[in-house]
């Protein structure tokens, strides 16, 4: 009974995988559990994979169990080679564990990850598109009236919407130089500070990451209007970096875990200054992680919106203005404004990368330059010494016979 139930478990296995999408997709297509048109059908598609990864999953996951204390029993009672002569022949009796269960979750993968990154990036695919279709309102890639460029220039001509662009790159440069300043001194404090007080200081320093946008940007306007000044960029700026600087922090404590305090000792004990050794030896040393952070930290500024809403006063960012916009209809400005930026990261995304296999592809080049560098001096060293033995041999006197 039990080879009975394991084999029609195998041969309903790859049947009820895809019985289980065909359903979820189908849910997601015609009841609108997850929206409507394409976009529900490809959440519909990948809910049932995940469900029936999970499902079947877990039953191949029972039956390796299963297996494994079988062969276990069997290895106590009968000895080694007995026990997997048993396990042979049960496995080719209820041909269960011929089931192809890493090729079944290989496939489950493969699926589930073009499924969600299909869900990822085809709004955005839609987007690009709608930036060029003559649609207007609302703007829409399908159905594709007509390729236009009209949309661009309206763009340009949007002074309110690049307004908001010009005060979110402002405040994310005043955040840039805020945290990596604030996120550095905390590192530094937390790292090379030996007292009791370190945990409690490092919960506090932390603790801005555990706050709530809201709070955060309510509390810092509340304060600064208490001193005479409203809402606004700057205290917009001061409200992010509460929590910014947090993130720039964990990122150097990262860095300077791995960093050797010998060698500032080593520059102290030669007479170097403080300065002298903070400037020539830990700022080059963390140089990676101040690129890191600060694009971290700009990022983090430019998408903000919980904190900045409530910080910015009558100013505006992009944030804001986008979700204002989306309260009404949306206009084809925006698809275009998508577009500018996404090309952007693409184009910084590439530079970046040819950039990296440059310096790798240097650095391989100087490694064997080295390599080859050494090889050449332990070979004339080898020369040397050889010649040299030949000469001692050469200069060494022989020993005449006596005379009889």
């Amino acid at each position: 009974m039990k080879s009975f139930i394991l084999k029609s478990l195998e041969q309903i296995a790859p049947l009820g995988y895809v019985v289980v999408i065909g359903i979820c997709a189908i849910i997601g297509l015609d009841r609108g559990l997850f929206g409507s048109g394409f976009l529900g059908l490809v959440a519909g598609l990948m809910v049932g994979v995940l469900l029936a990864t999970l499902v079947f999953g877990l039953a191949i996951l029972l039956l390796g169990i299963y297996r494994n204390t079988t062969y276990q029993l069997l290895l106590q009672r009968h000895g080694a080679e007995e026990a997997e002569r048993l396990m042979w022949r049960a496995e080719r009796a209820t041909g269960i564990f011929s089931l192809p269960a890493k090729e079944l979750m290989k496939m489950a993968t493969s699926g589930y990850l073009i499924l969600f990154f299909m869900y990822m990036f085809l709004p955005l695919l839609f987007m690009v598109v709608a930036a060029f279709n003559t649609v207007a309102v609302p703007p829409t890639a399908i159905p594709f009236e007509g390729f236009t460029f009209s949309w661009f220039g309206e763009l340009f001509t949007n002074a309110p919407l690049w307004l908001s662009v010009v005060n979110s790159l402002i405040i994310g440069a005043g955040v840039i130089a805020l945290s990596l300043g604030l996120g550095l001194a905390g590192a530094l404090l937390i790292t090379r500070l030996q007292s009791g007080s370190r945990t409690l200081i490092y919960g506090v320093l932390v603790s801005p990451l555990l706050t709530p946008g809201i709070i955060l940007g309510i509390s810092t306007l509340v304060f600064w209007n208490g001193l005479g000044i409203g809402g606004g960029l700057f205290v917009a700026t001061l409200a992010q970096s509460t929590f910014i600087s947090a993130y720039c922090m964990l990122m150097f404590i990262a860095r300077l875990q791995r960093f050797d305090p010998v060698l500032e000792e080593a520059a102290l004990d030669l007479g170097a200054s403080h300065q002298q050794v903070f400037r020539s030896i830990t700022m080059p040393f963390l140089k990676p992680t101040l690129l890191t952070a600060g694009v971290i930290a700009f990022l983090q500024s430019f998408e903000n919106f919980n904190t900045t809403v409530f910080a910015i006063g009558t100013e505006t960012t992009l944030t804001i203005k986008l979700a204002a916009l989306a309260r009404k209809t949306p206009t084809p400005e925006v698809n275009a404004l998508a577009f500018i930026f996404i090309a952007l990261t693409i184009v910084i995304a590439v530079v970046y990368e040819l950039k990296r296999r440059a310096e790798k592809a240097r650095e391989e080049v100087m490694a064997e330059r080295a390599k080859r560098a050494d090889a050449e001096m332990a070979l004339e060293k080898t020369a040397l010494a050889e010649g040299a033995a030949d000469d001692d041999d050469g200069l060494t006197p022989q020993p005449q016979a006596q005379p009889a």
